[in-house]
Formats: C-alpha cells, sequence, structure tokens
C-alpha cells in the first residue's frame, strides 16, 4: 500500500468536512486500518492528537470566514460550536483576540496550517555516544515520515529552539571541529590557518566543543551564535573548564543581534548553517560580520544524500531533489523543522550576498573512510554527504569575495 498516498487522502477527507461532522471511521478506511488505530498514526506523526488539528484548523478556516464579512454566529455554528460564547472563548485561546476584532486592521492572527506527509531521508547511523561531543541532526540516511509545514519563521525558530534545549545533546551522531563531518577532519583540509591572535565566531556554537578547538589554538577572541539559550549555559560550562571564555548571544541567526560588523578574522559553523530560515539573509550578515580579508567556512549535509538511500546494496532515489519544502520530523519524542535545500540555492544565496564561487572541489578522506564498516560508510563511498565550503572576502567596498568549494563524505 501507497503509505503515504493514503494518508494524504484521509488528510484530504477531513479539510473537505471541517464544516460539517467528520466520521473519523471514514478517515480510517483510507490507510485500511481502525478508527482508534489511525488516531494514534496521526498523533505519532504530527506530534498532536488528531481533535486537537482538526479544532486549529476550524479555528483557522473560521477566521479567514469572519474577515470576509461573514457573522460570527453563522460561523459559529458552521464550525460546530453551540453557542457563540464557545466559540468565541476556544477562537480567543487560538488567536488571543475576540472574533469581533478579527476584522480590525492591522490585526494578525495565527494560521494553523494544513498538514499533508511525505517521505523524507534522516540520519540513521549507529555510533558510540561521546559526551565530549555535540550531538548533530543532518536531516539524510535512512527513510522516514515527515509533515510537510508552511514555513513560518517564528514557528520554525521556537520549534527548533526547543529541540535543541531538550534534545541537541542526547542524538545520534557527533560533528564538531575537528571534523566538519563524520569522514572529513580540518587536519586533513587545512582551511583555518595561523589562528594565533585571531577572532573567531561561530555560528550554531552548540556546546562549545569547536569554540574550545580554536581556544587551544591560540585564537584571541571566542564569539558563539546559537538559538538555544541551553546549549549556551552548556557551551559556558564546558569552555571554563578548560580555562577559555567567549562572548555567547543567544539568537536565531538571521536576526540582528550586536555582533559587530568588520571585525572578525574567521566565521564558521559546522552544521548549523542549514536551519536557517532565510539563507541570503544570513550569507549578508555573515559578510558584514568579516573583516575585508577574513574568511567564512561552513559544512552542512550535501542534498543528493539526503534523497537517496541504501536498499540491498543499491542506491534509490527515495525524494525528489528539487523539493525544498519546509518538514516537521518527531526525533526521539521532540519535533524539528527543516528544508532539503538544493546545492545551487547555496551557491545562489552566496552569489547575491555579493560572493564570487571560486572552484568546485570533490573528495574524500579515504584514511577515514576506510576505517567505518556501515551502510553509510558504503554509501558514502559512492556520492558526497557533506559540502564543504571555505569563502575569502577580497574586497569588502565592492561586498565581493570567493568562495572554494567541496562536496565531501560526511
Amino acid at each position: 500500500m501507497d503509505w503515504q498516498k493514503h494518508m494524504n487522502q484521509a488528510m484530504e477527507y477531513i479539510e473537505s468536512n471541517l464544516s460539517n461532522k467528520i466520521d473519523y471511521y471514514v478517515a480510517a478506511q483510507f490507510m485500511n486500518c481502525s478508527e482508534w488505530e489511525f488516531r494514534r498514526i496521526f498523533s505519532f506523526l504530527a506530534q498532536i492528537p488528531l481533535s486537537e488539528y482538526v479544532r486549529r484548523r476550524r479555528l483557522t478556516v473560521a477566521a479567514w470566514d469572519i474577515q470576509n464579512g461573514e457573522k460570527i454566529i453563522d460561523v459559529a455554528q458552521r464550525y460546530g460550536y453551540e453557542s457563540q460564547a464557545a466559540f468565541s472563548r476556544a477562537f480567543s485561546q487560538l488567536h488571543g483576540l475576540a472574533p469581533s476584532l478579527a476584522r480590525d486592521k492591522g490585526v494578525t492572527l495565527k494560521s494553523f496550517p494544513r498538514l499533508t506527509f511525505k517521505l523524507v531521508l534522516m540520519e540513521g547511523i549507529m555510533v558510540e555516544k561521546d559526551s565530549n561531543q555535540r550531538a548533530n541532526i543532518i536531516g539524510a540516511g535512512e527513510v522516514g515520515y515527515a509533515v510537510s509545514v508552511d514555513m513560518e519563521e517564528d514557528t520554525v525558530h521556537k520549534t527548533n529552539e526547543l529541540f535543541w534545549s531538550t534534545k541537541g545533546n542526547d542524538l545520534v551522531g557527533t560533528t564538531a571541529l575537528p571534523f566538519y563531518g563524520a569522514f572529513v577532519s580540518e587536519e586533513k583540509c587545512q582551511l583555518f590557518g595561523d589562528l594565533s591572535g585571531k577572532k573567531v565566531l561561530e555560528i550554531g556554537c552548540g556546546t562549545g566543543h569547536s569554540l574550545q578547538y580554536m581556544g587551544e589554538r591560540k585564537a584571541a577572541e571566542l564569539w558563539g551564535l546559537d538559538i538555544s539559550i541551553e546549549q549556551i549555559g552548556k557551551a559556558e560550562q564546558y569552555l571554563a573548564a578548560y580555562d577559555l571564555s567567549a562572548k555567547l548571544i543567544c539568537s536565531p541567526m538571521e536576526a540582528e543581534c550586536g555582533i559587530p560588523v568588520d571585525y572578525f578574522d574567521y566565521i564558521y559553523s559546522v552544521y548549523g548553517i542549514g536551519w536557517t530560515t532565510d539563507l541570503e539573509g544570513t550569507f549578508s550578515r555573515i559578510a558584514s560580520y568579516l573583516k575585508e580579508d577574513g574568511v567564512f567556512i561552513f559544512s552542512w549535509s550535501h542534498p543528493v544524500h539526503k534523497c537517496v538511500a541504501s536498499e540491498n546494496d543499491m542506491l534509490v532515489f527515495k525524494k525528489s531533489y528539487f523539493d525544498e519544502s519546509w518538514y516537521s520530523v518527531s526525533i526521539d519524542g521532540s519535533v524539528l523543522s527543516l528544508s532539503d535545500r538544493k546545492l545551487s540555492t547555496y551557491v545562489n544565496a552566496l552569489a547575491r550576498a555579493g560572493f564570487v564561487i571560486e572552484e568546485m572541489i570533490e573528495q574524500s578522506d579515504n584514511e577515514i573512510l576506510q576505517t567505518k564498516d556501515s551502510s553509510f560508510a558504503q554509501k558514502a563511498k559512492m556520492l558526497p554527504v557533506t559540502f564543504l565550503l571555505s569563502r575569502h572576502v577580497k574586497d569588502k567596498v565592492m561586498s565581493k569575495g570567493t568562495v572554494n568549494v567541496k562536496t565531501i563524505p560526511k
């Protein structure tokens, strides 16, 4: 059975009957299961009870109807409320204001998006957990299920902040300097020069392990940016244990947060940049933080790898490379939101931010790769898992720079 197709048919039935009585037995028949099983499946995938999802969708559509001039009592009855007072209480609870105020100009109402389900590829590599390294989510590897969502910046930030605050260090997989990914290291690539006396900023600093690596190499100033206040606190403690200090800022990378301009010799991000909701804007901010001769380095999961799964010693495409829609996925009981961007999206965003691409190099660290005996390592031998970009600013006046692109197995 095409699980994804039939689940979305059930969601279409529910969406078409928001203004009517929904027969959940009918919805469950699309999945060839009982109503109880259907509710369980939905709640597991969407991380919200089915009844609550329907309530929020009805109140979202009701808000649109009211803004279009319909009478509140008519809208209340249409969506199953016995009285206007009961509807007003539910409406205020979701939207934060009374239905009578929904028509006012400038009013912003909360919109709970319609959910659809799709296949995604999530990291599924079993490795030993090391308390000395931070966890990493790259959105690649084994096949899993996710919920397509609208990209609403504040919602994505809140979802991912909570995820990193509660689950950021409990997940399988570790990424921190000197490693850019599982199969590539700074010792091999030598992208950083002599760090003595240099000012460095990490985007997505997590628990501070990469900053500690920089401090050991005599960087003069350590700065870190992270969306999670919990991670910031852990980074402070971790660095203090090594007698290091850093200027740590809790903020989304897209936001103005007081980072000085024309200040840093190096800005880097190890599997952090891909979390941004505004790629071009983030690159533009990073360019402004760098000195004229500064260097920007970042790594992220290679988008081709994120479309392919290994099955019976073969590589099989499981999702479209061109699909860049946002989705939410449940991992170990917590939810995160991601978008799988094409490689050209990163390259074009760099170009629009004023950078010039200098070269692209594909390579792998076979010495590391040969030490791993897993299906993931076998897959990594056949296609790139991580891409790594190094950018040098040459002309701050013209906002130009160069970017060296390296696609490397993670």
